[in-house]
């Protein structure tokens, strides 16, 4: 009798944060940053108390408060730094008597950015990841978006059985950047396939990943919904260089949680556009590895005679320049791999999750996606592809190809998706 395994690519999105403890006793260091040339306060502006992993932003009003050990020497330095302008260092003991009613006077000066790949090697990387996250709203579309795309999903067990196969020609209505409103998908046409026999004791059902995959937009959810202002508190920045993408420059810059916290969050790399500062691109790990408490992430129901491990998890969202000046989601893709062992069985099964998308097309209107296409986080594809299938469409792509690369895909059922688009 086969036991189902029921999964969710849950990501990062759902993961709650611990807060900081404080210390008992503390001294509170008040600030204010501004523009020195137009006396404008500069918000996002990086504090770091020398020698500590003891930091913070500026808010909207260029404020920032420090909270340090009554032990702290007074000669310690803090440095502000931002983006574009030099950094300020000051002494713990230059806040003397500054509260919140009047906070320290801290002005920073431009320098011109160069653009020389010799030279990125000197900026602040949470500084360019600080000004990429705070020009999204300049970035991404302010306005809803309608897209179509082909996805597919598979799980497969070892190396080389697919177990489930799906794809489907998907209608997608893109939220806008600013605000909380959610993505809506739905399904045009689809189709699977399943591959299960008397071998498999597990039957596995992935959930969600249709819509999952529209939420780990790190342009719209960044960073697992960790404030801007928090992120210098669970989060190292490097950074590794510049490279080149459709002939535009990136810098790139690593991230990895800072090594004392113990929640399960990620590391990765972002490609920071060098004019605009978008994300053009955007590669994650959640950092599972090693740590039991990952199964609870991404399986939501398993048999109790088996035991799970999550061995990976990685993401890779990709953004698209349009004429418009505007960046757009264009392809992403997920995968998860994890292995079971049944209880006192010395063996191990190993099982990999992997979704994908495509956006074929841009469109400059919302589409309205409603009733039974609709995609909802608890619906399973492999339930409702079915009720799409239309072996017409397909036409000469007539068989699920789970290894060929999603791009020559597209170019097989081009001519179905100009069709679609005409509807």
């Amino acid at each position: 009798m086969k036991r189902t395994v029921t999964l969710i690519l849950a990501l990062f999105l759902l993961l709650p944060l611990a807060s900081a403890q404080e210390p008992v006793s503390f001294l509170q260091l008040v600030g204010k940053v501004l523009d020195g040339a137009t006396g404008k306060p500069l918000h996002y502006a990086s504090v770091n108390l020398s020698g500590t992993n003891v930091s913070n932003v500026t808010n909207s009003e260029g404020v920032f408060t420090l909270k340090v050990s009554t032990a702290t020497p007074p000669t310690l330095l803090v440095t502000v730094s931002h983006l574009s302008y030099a950094t300020a260092t000051l002494k713990v003991a230059d806040f003397q008597g500054r509260n919140l009613d009047k906070p320290l006077e801290i002005k920073l000066y431009p320098i011109s950015l160069s653009l020389s790949p010799a030279l990125i090697r000197a900026h602040d990387p949470e500084q360019l990841m600080l000004a990429a996250l705070f020009r999204i709203k300049q970035n991404y579309p302010e306005e809803h978006v309608g897209m179509t795309a082909f996805y597919r999903e598979m799980v497969r067990k070892g190396n080389t059985k697919y177990l489930t196969m799906n794809e489907a020609v998907v209608d997608i209505d893109k939220a806008p950047y600013t605000g909380f409103q959610n993505d809506r998908i739905g399904i045009y046409k689809g189709r699977g396939s399943q591959n299960y026999d008397s071998s498999d004791t597990l039957f596995i059902k992935y959930q969600g990943g249709v819509t999952t995959i529209l939420e780990i937009d790190q342009a719209k959810n960044p960073f697992a919904n960790v404030n801007m202002a928090d992120i210098q508190q669970y989060y190292d920045f490097t950074m590794d260089g510049v490279e080149y993408l459709d002939d535009r420059m990136f810098y790139v810059v690593s991230f990895n949680q800072k090594p004392y916290l113990d929640q399960i969050l990620m590391r990765g790399r972002a490609f920071i556009d060098s004019e605009s500062l978008a994300f053009g691109r955007v590669e994650l790990n959640m950092n599972v590895e090693g740590r039991e408490d990952a199964v609870n992430i991404f399986i939501l129901k398993k048999p109790q005679d088996t035991r799970f491990e999550v061995e990976s998890a990685q993401y890779t969202i990709n953004y698209k320049l349009l004429e418009d000046g505007k960046w757009y989601y264009d392809y992403a893709r997920m995968e998860m791999k994890f292995a079971t062992r049944k209880k006192r069985s010395l063996f191990k099964h190993h099982y990999t999750v992997m979704s994908e998308i495509a956006v074929t097309d841009h469109l400059p209107a919302p589409r309205k996606i409603e009733g039974e296409a609709r995609m909802r986080f608890r619906d399973q594809l492999t339930e409702k592809v079915s009720a799409f299938t239309d072996a017409n469409f397909w036409e000469g792509y007539n068989v699920i190809e789970p290894d060929a690369q999603i791009e020559a895909i597209i170019r097989k059922i081009v001519r179905q998706l100009k069709k679609h688009n005409l509807e």
